[in-house]
């Protein structure tokens, strides 16, 4: 599949940050020559937007307000592998920061991945070399097709370095798990799930 990246810098993104005013104005917080700018938004920023928000200012954007949401909600986040998998192994100058720095980074979590929800639905789960388990939580204008996918970074940096790469994907749709999509007997799966619903009482 065709994998790049994006992150919520505002550079790439074209947003800003804004103070809501009245009707559909906004005061901008820009680091230009004029670092306080009043601009007209295409559409009024809604009644549950924050007082301080991120707005897009693209001229080729709908003009809706981001306020740092997927598509369904959440807040997106990068993918974090196991401590001990390979491929935090890889990528072992962040090891240091995990157990030391920010140990709260130790467990691993799932990353943000924008797909055509019309082939993906919200929730399902991705594994990408190189990159770690995502979910679909997001959906973008220019990701189109079952062959496109946009993968979470926190960092503009990440991002570029990443940059566009074809790669194999394993799907989990939701609902089933990683068990269900290995090639053994169902006997096998049984046992596995098993010991995995004994796990998750005992911690």
């Amino acid at each position: 599949m065709d994998t790049t990246a994006y992150c919520s810098c505002g550079y790439c993104c074209s947003w800003e940050w804004g103070l809501k005013l009245p009707g559909p104005h906004y005061l901008t917080f820009n680091k230009g020559w004029v670092p306080l700018k009043i601009r007209k938004r295409r559409l009024a920023p809604d009644l549950t937007s924050p007082l301080v928000a991120k707005y897009w200012t693209g001229t080729n954007l709908v003009g809706v307000p981001y306020k740092g949401f997927t598509s369904n909600g959440r807040y997106p986040g990068q993918s974090r592998p196991p401590i001990l998998s390979k491929l935090s192994i890889q990528q072992y100058w962040k090891i240091p920061g995990r157990l030391l720095l920010f140990p709260w980074r130790f467990f691993p979590r799932r990353g943000t991945i924008a797909a055509d929800t019309k082939y993906y639905a919200f929730g399902t789960r991705m594994f990408i070399p190189g990159y770690g388990w995502g979910e679909v939580e997001d959906r973008g204008g220019a990701i189109k097709g079952p062959d496109r996918l946009d993968l979470y970074h926190f960092s503009h940096q990440e991002a570029l370095e990443w940059g566009r790469r074809t790669l194999p994907v394993t799907i989990v749709p939701p609902g089933e798990s990683r068990v269900d999509i290995m090639r053994a007997p169902r006997v096998v799966k049984a046992v596995i799930k098993g010991l995995n619903w004994t796990k998750s009482l005992l911690i």
